[in-house]
């Protein structure tokens, strides 16, 4: 019997080793995915959200509503780019793009209970955060991605199975695989040491 995406998500965390952590994340995409609550309703407890969004007119609204659903499941939400929001609503932590990774060691120093992500895509980038007190990784686009429309006209541009396993060796950072995340190439990224999936089509 095929396995469905948690279970599959429940296994690469089981295998990289990291504890107490969500094994998987959907980021919002209001063109993506316009029913983003719907989504979350069929997210796992102690799955994770991180709230995006960043140009819809109604952001602050829909953070609160999603914020409320999120507790009520017992799974982590997070705002992307925007500390401030996130302290409003009252998020579990803040997401940062890459550019905003500089910010990781102020955030963590102000803001130490908060649970920081930063969003890459290199391992030059990734090792600019060692040391900083970052709590996770989103290293895409692993795979062909419609969020990165290069990625489908040359493979040579994404990360791939095997180059993700030789990064999670070197950084000892959690990592979550994202961009092109499904069902079926979740299940190639067994044995790779990443601690879950994030997604946004995928689910």
């Amino acid at each position: 019997m095929k396995r469905n995406l948690a279970e599959i998500s429940q296994e690469l965390n089981r295998q990289s080793g990291w504890k107490n952590l969500p094994e998987m994340i959907f980021l919002t995409d209001q063109e993506a995915q316009p029913l983003p609550e719907d989504i979350i309703e069929n997210l796992p407890r102690g799955a994770m959200v991180i709230f995006r969004d960043y140009e819809h007119n109604n952001r602050v609204e829909l953070s609160f509503a999603l914020r409320a659903i999120c507790k009520l499941k017992g799974i982590k939400f997070l705002v992307a780019g925007d500390l401030t929001l996130a302290i409003k609503v009252k998020a579990d932590g803040v997401h940062l793009p890459e550019h905003m990774i500089n910010e990781v060691k102020t955030i963590r120093g102000c803001h130490p209970q908060l649970f920081i992500t930063a969003a890459c895509h290199s391992k030059t980038a990734m090792g600019e955060l060692a040391g900083q007190g970052l709590d996770a990784i989103l290293l895409a686009p692993i795979f062909a991605t419609r969020s990165h429309p290069e990625t489908m006209k040359n493979v040579y541009l994404t990360i791939g199975p095997r180059r993700l396993k030789i990064i999670c060796k070197d950084i000892k950072v959690p990592i979550y695989a994202l961009g092109g995340i499904n069902i079926n190439t979740a299940e190639k990224l067994m044995g790779t040491g990443i601690a879950g999936i994030a997604a946004i089509r995928g689910f």
